[in-house]
């Protein structure tokens, strides 16, 4: 088990934050990223994934067999779409559970789930296509494209890291312009988080730690200069976030996905949000691991075991919304909500590191 580190750290505070944003009205929200930047936990949570491929694909010797790094790769996609079936079919389970117990129907189509109930036979073979997701349950699917992608990236990079970086933007500026996107089925529409364009996330973090790797000095000489900046981009994103300006998307010009703040496609300014972010809390590690060890130590609980962690605290999730829906909502049952939650949530990371591999 390895001791915490500020990846595994700020990976479990992505993981404690989607489990409270994915019950929605909750007050606890008001404690999350979404009430105080542009982007939020799941970008957070992408670019902490390309993170760690830098270590996947590096060592202190250097870069890893090429072999190697694609084998793990492949194994990594495999068993977050294994984890993704079994998710989503329980999750399925619970809603067709609920709806059965409290008698109420309604819940068989929550977050796009009547296709599970009245289109079986396309549903199950959407599930394993992972063409077929509901709400809240669409981040796996994401996570499985993108090591596709940066099986290609990564090989790029072992030659030339400007030139994986240049791969990545030109398809990303390719997908905003002409709306490039993967289509879901049965149901109609496309995914949620556009894996084209959210793989410049992972790229862009995998870049940040191989350079921190390689030029530790400059890297360092760097943050110091862009600080006072992404101290400013950050305080300017909370203000917009407080007075809730949104820019009209029949005002800007096309192609227009360039400009507004959509979650889907991932405009440039969640981009931009997340990378102040990250440089403007980057020293805030070393400070919070004196000060506050235990929290320190429970967060990288979570992040070192992210896999197993994120599938429960989804379901716990969907557990904590049907809860609201049938019972009366409040601060009472918000509090209890979160309490079993951070609880569950802390044993399972525990029941992870018992394991011979954890995630």
């Amino acid at each position: 088990m390895r001791a915490p580190n500020a990846i595994d750290f700020w990976r479990g505070v992505a993981l404690v934050m989607i489990f409270i944003n994915h019950v929605p009205g909750m007050v606890y929200s008001q404690l999350t990223l979404r009430d105080y930047a542009i982007s939020d936990a799941a970008e957070l949570f992408v670019f902490l994934a390309g993170c760690s491929l830098a270590f996947v694909a590096a060592g202190k010797a250097g870069p890893k067999p090429a072999g190697q790094v694609v084998g793990r790769l492949l194994w990594r996609a495999f068993e977050i779409w294994r984890a993704q079936i079994v998710v989503i079919s329980v999750a399925v389970a619970m809603l067709g559970a609920g709806a059965l117990y409290f008698n109420d129907p309604l819940l068989l189509e929550w977050h796009g789930a009547k296709p599970a109930f009245s289109d079986t036979a396309r549903a199950s073979i959407g599930l394993v296509l992972l063409t077929y997701q509901i709400g809240y349950f669409n981040i796996l699917p994401l996570y499985v494209v993108l090591l596709l992608l940066a099986l290609v990236f990564v090989v790029i990079a072992r030659r030339s890291l400007a030139a994986a970086l240049a791969a990545s933007f030109a398809l990303y500026a390719a997908t905003l312009t002409w709306q490039l996107q993967l289509p879901s089925w049965p149901a109609q529409g496309a995914w949620f988080f556009n894996p084209l364009s959210w793989q410049l996330l992972v790229v862009l973090g995998f870049a940040v730690i191989t350079l921190q790797q390689k030029h530790p000095t400059m890297w360092q000489a760097a943050v110091r200069r862009l600080w006072p900046v992404s101290v400013v981009v950050v305080a300017i994103g909370a203000v917009v976030v407080w007075i809730e300006y949104r820019p009209d998307p029949m005002a800007v010009p096309d192609p227009r996905f360039f400009f507004l703040f959509d979650k889907q496609f991932l405009s440039p300014v969640r981009i931009l949000n997340m990378a102040a972010l990250a440089i403007a809390f980057y020293p805030l590690f070393p400070i919070l691991a004196r000060a506050m060890a235990p929290l320190v130590r429970y967060c990288s609980s979570l992040g070192r075991n992210s896999l197993a962690v994120f599938c429960v605290a989804s379901l716990l999730a969907l557990a904590g919304q049907i809860a609201r829906y049938v019972g009366e909502p409040g601060f009472l049952l918000d509090t209890g909500i979160v309490i079993v939650g951070l609880v569950a949530l802390r044993v399972t990371a525990w029941i992870a590191e018992l394991q011979p591999s954890s995630s």
